[in-house]
């Protein structure tokens, strides 16, 4: 499967299509760490072959560290009530042949994953990476820096 994706300061799926605001970078600049990162999103098109439609498939979203390390995406109270790191964002999705699709086109689904108060301790280079049925499918690099007068 080919996926698409890029980084944005919002984004979420309306009616099967993506809709944006500060889409396209690759850097966030931070005045002092630790620091915690507003909200970002990650949007992506996953274009699914005929022959994989009607058939479940898990994708997952993850970010890692230069050296491949999962970095926590966020906090949620765990079964003690303590909070736990979430290290990965995603679910099962099957795309099934409308009636209308010509035999061996593909289909598209649209993801959008929205990121509130990313904390980095200290600077450095991560990966956003997307994995279908356990497969790499993309890996957007951000890098996260102290912002220069």
């Amino acid at each position: 499967m080919r996926v698409d994706a890029f980084l944005a300061d919002s984004a979420e799926v309306v009616q099967g299509k993506i809709y944006a605001l500060g889409a396209g970078w690759n850097t966030i600049f931070m005045p002092r760490f630790p620091a915690a990162h507003r909200r970002l999103a990650v949007a992506a098109t996953v274009h699914v072959p005929f022959t994989d439609t009607n058939l479940k498939h898990h994708l997952q979203l993850t970010l890692v560290t230069e050296d491949g390390k999962d970095y926590p995406i966020g906090l949620r109270a765990g079964e003690d009530g303590k909070p736990q790191a979430i290290r990965a964002m995603g679910g099962d999705f099957t795309l099934g042949r409308p009636p209308a699709l010509v035999d061996g086109d593909e289909q598209v689904a649209c993801l959008a994953f929205t990121i509130e108060g990313l904390r980095f301790a200290e600077p450095g280079m991560f990966n956003w990476v997307i994995t279908i049925d356990g497969e790499e499918s993309a890996r957007l690099p951000m890098r996260v820096q102290l912002k220069t007068q």
